[in-house]
C-alpha cells in the first residue's frame, strides 16, 4: 500500500495539517473570489463605457503598470514589515475601492478616467499584497513544503474563480453593473477577519533590521548575480506580455465574436479558472518533484498553442474547451514561476524574489496596449492568434538559448 504522505492525495493534504495554513487557505480563497469579481466586472464596465478594444488595452495596461514602478518596492517592504498586517491593510484598501466604484456606477457618475485611476491604485496595492501573500504562505508551511503550499493555494484561487467568474456575469445581468463591486467589498472584509485568526507566525529576517532602500538594492543584486532568477524573470515578463494579456479581449470575444453577452463572459472566465484548478491540483499532488524547469517550459508552450486555438474556435463550446486548456497552462506557469523563485533564493530574500516577479509581470502593460491596438485595427481573433504564435516562438528560443531552465 502506498504511504499516504507520499501519495498524490497526501501531498495535497500535507499543508492542511497546519491549522494556520488552513486559515490562510480560506483567506486566499475569499480574497481570490473578490479579486475575480473585480477583474471581470471592471473589464465589462470599460467596454460598456467606451465600446473600444483599444480602451480595454489601455485599462489593462494601467492595471499592470504599477508593477514596473513599485514591484521591487513591494518586495522590499514585504521583507521588512509584518506580512500579516500588510495583507490586512491591502484587503482593507481593496474593499474601499470596490465600494467607491460601485457607488459611482450606481449614481451613474462613472467615467473612464475614474475607472483608470482606481484600477491604477489597485495595481499599486497589489504590488504589496502579492509578495506578502506568497511569502506568508511559505512562512507558515516552511521551505520544505513550499511546493505543496503554493500549489494548494493556487487550487483554491482557481477553484473559487470558477464560481466568481460566473457570479460576476450573473450579478451584472440580474442586478446591474454596480453589484459585483458591493459584493467584493464585503468579501474582502471577510478575508480580513479570517487572516486575523492566524497567530504565532514568527520569522526572523535580517531584512527587517535594514532600511527599505537597502532591501531594494539587494533585490537588484539578486537579479544581477543569480542567473536562474534572471531567466525566470525574463520568462515571467514575456509570458505576461504575450500570454496573460489575453484577458484584455475576453469581453470583446464574449460580446462581439462569440455573441454570448455578460453571462457568456462569466462562463469563459469560469472555464479558465477550471483549467487553473486542474493545474493546481496536479502540481500539488506531485510534491517536491524533479524536472520543474521542463514543466515550466511545457506550460509556456501549451499557453501559446491554447491561445491560438481559442482565438479561432468556430463555436462557443469549443472556445470554452480551449480557454480551459489556456487556464491549465497559465495557472501552471504562474505557480511554477513563483515556486522556482522562492526556492532559488536565500530564506531572507523570499519577499524580494516575489517583488522581482511582480516587476516582471509589469511588462504586461506593453502586451495589453499592443493587443488592444491590433484588435482595434484588425480583429480580436487575429490579434490573439499573433500573440499565441509569438509565445510558441519565444519558448523555442528559450529552450535552445537558456539550457539552465531545463535543468531546474
Amino acid at each position: 500500500m502506498m504511504d499516504k504522505s507520499t501519495s498524490p492525495l497526501g501531498h495535497i493534504l500535507t499543508p492542511f495539517q497546519n491549522k494556520r495554513f488552513s486559515l490562510m487557505f480560506l483567506t486566499t480563497v475569499s480574497a481570490s473570489f473578490a479579486d475575480m469579481l473585480m477583474d471581470v466586472s471592471t473589464g465589462w464596465l470599460v467596454l460598456d463605457l467606451t465600446d473600444s478594444p483599444l480602451s480595454l488595452g489601455l485599462f489593462f495596461a494601467v492595471r499592470s503598470s504599477p508593477n514596473l514602478l513599485f514591484g521591487m518596492v513591494g518586495g522590499a517592504v514585504t521583507d521588512k514589515v509584518d506580512r500579516k498586517r500588510l495583507l490586512m491593510t491591502c484587503y482593507s484598501l481593496y474593499s474601499a475601492m470596490g465600494l467607491l466604484i460601485g457607488y459611482l456606477v450606481m449614481v451613474e457618475s462613472i467615467h473612464l478616467w475614474h475607472a483608470l485611476a482606481l484600477i491604477f491604485f489597485r495595481g499599486i496595492v497589489r504590488t504589496f499584497e502579492g509578495p506578502a501573500r506568497q511569502s506568508f504562505i511559505v512562512d507558515i508551511v516552511g521551505r520544505g513544503n513550499a511546493m505543496s503550499g503554493i500549489s494548494v493555494s493556487a487550487v483554491g484561487t482557481r477553484g473559487i474563480g470558477i464560481f466568481a467568474g460566473a457570479a460576476a456575469g450573473l450579478l451584472i445581468e440580474l442586478f446591474g453593473k454596480e453589484w459585483p463591486f458591493f459584493v467584493l467589498s464585503v468579501v474582502f472584509i471577510v478575508s480580513i477577519g479570517l487572516i486575523g485568526f492566524i497567530k504565532g507566525v514568527e520569522v526572523k529576517r535580517v531584512a527587517q533590521s535594514q532600511s527599505i532602500w537597502r532591501n531594494m538594492v539587494e533585490g537588484v543584486q539578486i537579479v544581477r548575480q543569480n542567473r536562474i532568477v534572471l531567466a525566470l524573470m525574463v520568462m515571467a515578463g514575456t509570458c505576461e506580455m504575450f500570454g496573460f494579456s489575453f484577458a484584455v479581449l475576453v469581453p470583446v470575444f464574449a460580446r462581439d465574436v462569440l455573441e454570448v453577452g455578460a453571462v457568456g463572459m462569466g462562463m469563459i472566465n469560469s472555464f479558465r479558472s477550471g483549467g487553473g484548478l486542474i493545474a493546481g491540483l496536479t502540481l500539488a499532488s506531485l510534491g517536491d518533484f524533479k524536472h520543474k524547469g521542463k514543466l515550466l517550459l511545457g506550460m509556456y508552450l501549451g499557453f501559446g498553442i491554447g491561445l491560438i486555438l481559442y482565438a479561432n474556435a468556430p463555436v462557443y463550446p469549443l472556445a470554452l474547451i480551449f480557454i480551459g486548456a489556456v487556464g491549465i497552462s497559465a495557472a501552471g506557469h504562474d505557480a511554477m514561476s513563483q515556486i522556482l523563485l522562492q526556492l532559488n533564493v536565500e530564506e531572507d530574500q523570499r519577499g524580494r524574489a516575489m517583488g522581482i516577479w511582480q516587476l516582471s509581470i509589469g511588462f504586461g502593460m506593453i502586451g495589453s496596449m499592443t493587443l488592444g491596438t491590433l484588435a482595434e485595427v484588425y480583429s480580436a481573433p487575429f490579434a490573439q492568434s499573433v500573440f499565441g504564435g509569438i509565445m510558441v516562438a519565444v519558448v523555442a528560443l528559450l529552450y535552445v538559448t537558456v539550457p539552465k531552465l531545463r535543468e531546474l
